[in-house]
């Protein structure tokens, strides 16, 4: 392929996660969004309208099957409802796009395998937006971590907690439906889960439990705790809210040598030592750059065959492990993976 070649693309989607894609689409060289689609025509204009601020024209439709029936689009972003992600995704892979496919992959280990294996079947390159690992505070902390400066981890922390609310994209209905989110697990932390993965590895084994205390209106948790036992021995626990007063975005990695501290709300990473050592460690505002990576990755993957920073296997293993919280919680037991 022409080294000066641009990928065109059609975003599906416009909501919260389309809008943030379509605002950096319109950064990269590489890629020119020339189609925005969702069933609320007055969010695919907004994406329209933003990219005029930039001298670029953006087409705008609710049809998805319009998107993908155009023959001038590469590869399509699909940044609808967790639930419509399998459907959508292997429709752009029969009408022979590649897809970028929001997390989470979908609501079920199985479907990710048969998007995996569609993809594959076709010839169609499918990738997965799990962004929190790009995040610059999080890739500091891999950072660290690769570099060896405290030792060999052995443990994770992590808190995720937002402020009681509906706020924002909280608002939106449909989240209030297990059906359409899959649950807490799905609709958030399967960021955490690839984070902690990026670090650890594959999971041996998931415990969970989870309870709703003050969001009636949903029909899934509200609050839930996670552990995890890493197959190279390290351990992990995810603590995550949409109950709290107090929101905490916060982690803690331990290692033989000493421990990293992050604060993703004040930008903030830190660690301290056996020896005492302690480090502030200056973090880069993110402002974008995390998407702009992803879908810059996408873009060259496509058109140079540079490999992608995030794969499909790693959406697929996040969703993984949310099913096999799930199935801890229903059960009351440990769920073994192989």
């Amino acid at each position: 392929m022409s080294e000066t070649r641009t990928l065109s693309v059609g975003l599906i989607g416009c909501g919260t996660m389309g809008g943030s894609h379509a605002t950096q689409l319109v950064t990269l060289p590489e890629v020119r969004l020339a189609v925005a689609c969702d069933l609320d025509i007055s969010r695919a204009e907004a994406v329209a309208t933003q990219a005029a601020t930039k001298g670029q024209t953006v087409r705008v439709t609710t049809d998805v099957a319009t998107v993908l029936a155009d023959p001038t689009i590469d590869g399509v972003i699909v940044a609808t409802p967790n639930f419509t992600h399998k459907d959508v995704v292997l429709a752009a892979l029969a009408a022979g796009k590649d897809v970028f496919c929001e997390k989470p992959m979908a609501l079920t280990l199985a479907d990710c395998d048969v998007m995996i294996a569609r993809a594959h079947e076709l010839g169609r390159k499918l990738m997965v937006g799990q962004v929190l690992r790009l995040i610059t505070v999080f890739a500091t902390v891999r950072r660290l971590v690769s570099e060896g400066t405290v030792g060999k981890p052995f443990a994770v922390r992590i808190l995720r907690c937002a402020r009681r609310g509906v706020e924002g994209p909280w608002a939106a209905t449909w989240r209030s439906k297990r059906a359409n989110t899959g649950g807490l697990l799905h609709e958030v932390n399967v960021h955490e889960f690839d984070f902690m993965r990026s670090i650890f590895g594959e999971v041996a084994e998931v415990t969970a439990m989870a309870a709703n205390f003050t969001r009636p209106e949903y029909d899934y948790e509200d609050h839930v705790i996670v552990t995890l036992r890493f197959r190279n021995g390290g351990l992990g626990v995810l603590e995550s809210s949409v109950a709290t007063v107090i929101g905490a975005t916060e982690g803690l990695v331990t290692g033989d040598r000493g421990s990293i501290f992050y604060d993703w709300a004040r930008n903030h990473v830190s660690y301290r030592l056996v020896d005492g050592t302690e480090v502030e460690v200056p973090v880069e505002s993110d402002a974008g750059r995390s998407v702009q990576s992803e879908l810059s990755s996408f873009a060259k993957w496509i058109l140079h065959d540079e490999a992608p920073v995030v794969t499909s296997e790693d959406g697929r293993r996040a969703v993984q492990l949310a099913e096999a919280a799930y199935e801890s919680i229903a059960t009351g037991r440990t769920v073994h993976l192989h």
